[in-house]
């Protein structure tokens, strides 16, 4: 029997050029390195995808499109791309794919209707109307969302998982979901999303804290789902 894809992305976030440094499979971050060196670090631990988080360029300031190297990884770009010119930069990276805003829906219906598959559109799970957003933006081309819970706390846990079932449960896109994992049982928790859509989980601050490994991550979802679909680092 065929498994469920899942891709599991650890964070490298860029803020003045710089980001942390992922651990040696156990304990706290390293410090930092450059966004290159966390990149390649992540590769080295058998992460398949990572999830680069632009943070100037989210805060309106210079983006770092020139950190966005080629690995042996593929890249997920996120970083305030919310029109022509700032999606144009951020393709020109040759990151795998590029995360638009949808701050401006008229845009951003625009531009899905390409329905490229290097394009995934995110929102905030408690933006008001987000189901109604996200059917427009599937009836336009849309073919992948990532959704993020901004909210200081919860995250997914516990009465708040059925917001992100509800959102699987009424796009028939897939759904990447940042936030709320803290340790291995948040992971297991949304792993019972993955028959309904969910096929990626982003990994940000417990890979780093060292609550967990990256490579118990794997472990934990090895068994169930197959976690190199879109293949393994080269």
């Amino acid at each position: 029997m065929a498994k469920y894809p899942l891709a599991l992305l650890p964070v490298v976030t860029i803020s003045g050029s710089q980001t942390r440094m992922p651990p040696n499979e156990y304990g706290v971050s390293a410090g930092t390195g450059t966004p290159a060196q966390a990149i390649a670090a992540w590769a080295n631990q058998g992460a398949p995808w990572i999830h680069v988080v632009d943070q100037d360029a989210a805060d309106g300031h210079a983006a770092n499109h020139q950190h966005i190297v080629s690995s042996r990884a593929h890249l997920q770009y996120s970083g305030g791309v919310r029109d022509d010119a700032t999606l144009q930069a951020a393709l020109a990276t040759g990151a795998s794919r590029v995360v638009i805003e949808a701050d401006d829906l008229d845009w951003a219906l625009g531009v899905v209707a390409s329905r490229s598959e290097r394009l995934a559109v995110g929102l905030d799970i408690r933006t008001p109307d987000v189901l109604d957003i996200a059917g427009h933006l599937q009836s336009a081309g849309a073919g992948r969302f990532v959704v993020t819970d901004k909210a200081e706390s919860h995250h997914w846990k516990h009465d708040d998982r059925h917001l992100l079932a509800e959102f699987c449960s009424t796009v028939s896109r897939p759904v990447m979901a940042r936030g709320g994992i803290a340790h291995l049982s948040d992971l297991h928790a949304l792993h019972e999303f993955v028959p309904h859509g969910l096929d990626g989980i982003i990994i940000d601050d417990a890979l780093y804290d060292g609550a967990f490994a990256y490579s118990e991550a794997m472990a934990a979802s090895a068994d169930r789902f197959d976690l190199f679909y879109w293949g393994p680092p080269e």
